[in-house]
């Protein structure tokens, strides 16, 4: 089935823009350390204790949230391109437990640096998905709002110390 008849056009695609005070090149390393995106990736209330990425064209992606509850939420992906410093794009996808892919997500990030900040922009667009992904997908611009916001965070404490 296409993903115009399972997912509503509205959940599909995503931008969201930050601006950071902080260098590209910290923001940079922000999201290509995995002792960095350990710590503000998955949305607030939630942690990621596994990150295994190999950032380079082609590199695996392997992570896991965990929800408040205790719930583990893994999902696999890897890097179609990275520029450093200037844009990573990866695609990342959920299966289901028969090892189908649930949903798969296209996610470009450029960073452009502008008087010492850092403009942030995300785009994610739905390559696939079933019809019971549409509450995940529902759920997107929050998770990622919550993970930038963590991001956010953690820049402030790496620029003070």
């Amino acid at each position: 089935m296409s993903i115009a008849a399972t997912i509503p056009e509205h959940l599909r695609t995503l931008t969201i823009v930050r601006e950071f005070d902080a260098p590209r090149a910290l923001v940079w390393k922000m999201w290509t350390d995995p002792a960095h995106v350990g710590v503000w990736w998955a949305p607030e209330g939630f942690t990621t204790p596994v990150v295994r990425i190999d950032v380079r064209p082609g590199g695996a992606i392997h992570m896991v949230m965990r929800g408040p509850d205790g719930t583990d939420y893994p999902f696999d992906g890897r890097y179609v391109s990275v520029d450093e410093p200037e844009r990573l794009v990866t695609r990342t996808w959920v299966n289901h437990p028969d090892g189908s892919i649930w949903f798969e997500v296209e996610q470009t990030i450029s960073f452009d640096e502008v008087d010492g900040l850092t403009i942030q922009r995300l785009d994610a667009v739905v390559i696939q998905a079933d019809e019971t992904a549409v509450g995940p997908l529902s759920g997107m611009e929050a998770g990622w709002t919550g993970s930038l916001n963590k991001l956010e965070a953690h820049l402030l404490a790496v620029n003070r110390d």
